[in-house]
């Protein structure tokens, strides 16, 4: 299996920005992924956003380290320096994810995923749960042929789901046509498809590094155009080919009450369902709590991190309501008097 190795030369100096390392699969793909933290801890893979890319974390890489991880992003098919796979199904990533893990020695590792990437860390719940620890999502979807999936959710991501399902043919020419401005105006598309957002996500946004880092993942992520995107949502919008009853893996989900991307009642359908699954229900926090948390969350996928005592049980799931975000105050303090998360 063939590795290569290279970084960001163009970066200014001192700032640190992850290895990117691309591994060659066996069915001839090209697989990229980054590594931040540890390399000798706690391996967690990191299912990245609709879009995103390998570039997508949420901390400066000395705060993995400190923690005692190793987290491993990769760019899915399509995105960033992925090679794209034709009609893939949302099953056919742990395979991917299972080999990209033998390629680094790794024989058991935990699984987070933030948004729509969460589907895909269920899918290695589902499809390799001999190598996981723990699964740990944060605002993740469920089944959109639910009845109500896409109540209260917000128009871009009710037409993306719609249009995935109905019309992808619409969807891929409208994600093709935009493509190439995101590429250039990463940023203006941050600011603009995020306005009318919670106050939680707007604090997180007004923080220029995580801005910036925003408008940087996102333009990685369509480095190669929008194909990536596509998929996603066509996978998103489809049977998933699996069933979250069969689920054996223990299961964390984060939702926030006030997640308008993706709406609380997606969260506690999944933890209805999903043998044994803890819903953290986090009031007054969006769709950007990985952020407030991930400290917890990164010690939760590595089965790291104590049972909380106030977890309430039901016959097959826990809800716990999470205190207040840990990391972000309700008013922005300057920004040298508290840590900056940022992201690439």
């Amino acid at each position: 299996m063939a590795m290569v190795a290279f970084t960001n030369a163009s970066e200014p100096a001192g700032v640190q920005e992850p290895t990117t390392h691309v591994i060659r699969l066996r069915d001839g793909r090209r697989l990229a992924y980054t590594e931040l933290g540890n390399p000798g801890g706690l391996p967690i893979i990191h299912q990245h956003g609709m879009p995103g890319s390998r570039l997508e974390h949420e901390a400066e890489p000395e705060f993995y380290r400190s923690l005692g991880v190793r987290v491993i992003t990769p760019d899915r098919p399509g995105y960033g320096l992925s090679d794209p796979y034709p009609r893939r199904r949302l099953l056919d990533w742990p395979s991917d994810v299972a080999e990209l893990a033998d390629s680094l020695g790794i024989d058991r590792f935990g699984v987070t995923g933030l948004s729509g990437g969460g589907i895909y860390a269920l899918a290695c719940a589902a499809a390799i749960p001999h190598r996981l620890t723990e699964v740990v999502v944060t605002g993740c979807p469920g089944p959109m042929q639910r009845h109500g999936a896409l109540a209260e959710m917000r128009f871009m991501t009710r037409a993306g789901v719609w249009l995935g399902s109905r019309a992808p043919w619409l969807l891929e020419a409208g994600a093709t046509m935009l493509s190439g401005l995101v590429r250039r105006y990463p940023r203006f598309f941050v600011d603009h498809f995020n306005e009318g957002i919670p106050p939680a996500d707007r604090r997180w946004l007004s923080i220029p590094s995580v801005n910036s880092g925003a408008a940087d993942t996102l333009r990685e992520a369509l480095r190669p155009g929008a194909w990536g995107y596509v998929q996603d949502i066509r996978v998103l919008a489809r049977p998933w080919g699996f069933a979250l009853e069969d689920i054996r893996v223990p299961v964390q989900l984060w939702h926030g009450d006030e997640d308008r991307v993706i709406p609380l009642h997606h969260g506690r359908y999944l933890a209805s369902v999903i043998p044994g699954a803890t819903l953290r229900t986090c009031p007054g926090e969006a769709h950007m709590l990985m952020w407030n948390h991930l400290a917890e969350i990164l010690m939760e996928a590595a089965g790291m991190a104590a049972a909380p005592s106030h977890v309430h049980a039901r016959p097959s799931t826990k809800v716990l309501v999470q205190p207040g975000p840990l990391t972000l105050p309700s008013e922005l303090a300057p920004a040298d008097s508290f840590r900056i998360p940022r992201l690439r």
